[in-house]
């Protein structure tokens, strides 16, 4: 697997900007402070349960973060976020960072595991900022650490799928005077 090093970035749906590239960023400082807007077609909640499963064109807003999915579950037992699972054909999420530069993602399964800081996109999973781009059919970042691994887990007496490789276009921010 690729491995790289990021500067940690902070809060739950702000980690869904995902820190892209090779560039440390930060996401709108403010977006933290804004109402969560959830709008989809249909929702289950049971609290005494601990979950939610929104579904049909889910449509998630915080300040600058947009995100759409088809189905997002929220397991939350004690009232306490454990886990976020989005699904979509494919999810896909933007947010607008400090510096003023639109950050966007795609993949067909998001997975944030909240203790521990633990982002998973899997399966056509895709990073971009201006020109630059990264993209895999499997991507993990640490919030806590900034590590991001990326590639496709080898099977044992399976040869892997060419098209599970790690792509990645970064063009020069420093230019020659």
């Amino acid at each position: 697997m690729y491995k790289q090093n990021f500067k940690p970035l902070s809060k739950l749906l702000v980690v869904l900007s995902l820190c892209l590239l090779s560039t440390p960023l930060m996401a709108l400082r403010d977006d933290v402070t804004k109402p969560v807007r959830i709008n989809a077609d249909t929702v289950v909640f049971n609290k005494a349960k601990g979950f939610a499963v929104y579904s049909g064109n889910v449509v998630i807003v915080q300040g600058s973060l947009q995100i759409r999915a088809w189905e997002i579950t929220i397991q939350a037992p004690n009232n306490t976020i454990q886990s976020i699972t989005a699904k979509g054909s494919p999810v896909q999420f933007q947010q607008t960072m400090d510096d003023g530069k639109v950050a966007k993602g795609k993949a067909n399964l998001v997975r944030y595991l909240v203790p521990q800081k633990q982002l998973y996109l899997d399966g056509a999973a895709e990073l971009t900022q201006n020109n630059d781009k990264f993209s895999s059919q499997h991507i993990e970042y640490s919030t806590r650490t900034g590590e991001l691994k990326a590639g496709i887990a080898r099977v044992k007496g399976k040869k892997p799928d060419p098209k599970g490789r790690v792509s990645a276009i970064f063009y020069p921010t420093n230019k020659a005077q």
